[in-house]
């Protein structure tokens, strides 16, 4: 069964403030969950920085510019950013009021 479907379930079983209420702490959940993805990002990505001695939005335009090379360090640490700037970008979504 699609995810959609499940929601369609819910919304015939519950009326709209128990479903708010089941959705409030699923939304809770994720959100925590993307915070904690975040701070572990955050720790790998602080690593990198203190070794090359530069801050990541510095590291990642000069990166995609090509004028680092490509060591697989700058790979890692570029996808990290990018999870990050995901990670980031979700979590301000989910904390926008409705």
């Amino acid at each position: 069964m699609k995810a959609l479907d499940k929601l369609k379930i819910l919304t015939d079983i519950y009326d709209e403030a128990e479903l708010a209420q089941i959705l409030g702490k699923f939304f809770d959940i994720a959100l925590s969950q993307h915070r904690q993805r975040l701070e572990r990002h955050e720790l790998n990505i602080h690593k990198f920085e203190e070794q090359y001695g530069m801050e990541s939005d510095k590291f990642y335009h000069r990166f995609e510019a090509g004028e680092l090379g490509d060591a697989m360090d700058f790979f890692e640490w570029s996808g990290l950013y990018e999870l990050r700037q995901d990670i980031i970008e979700k979590i301000k979504r989910m904390e926008e009021p409705y």
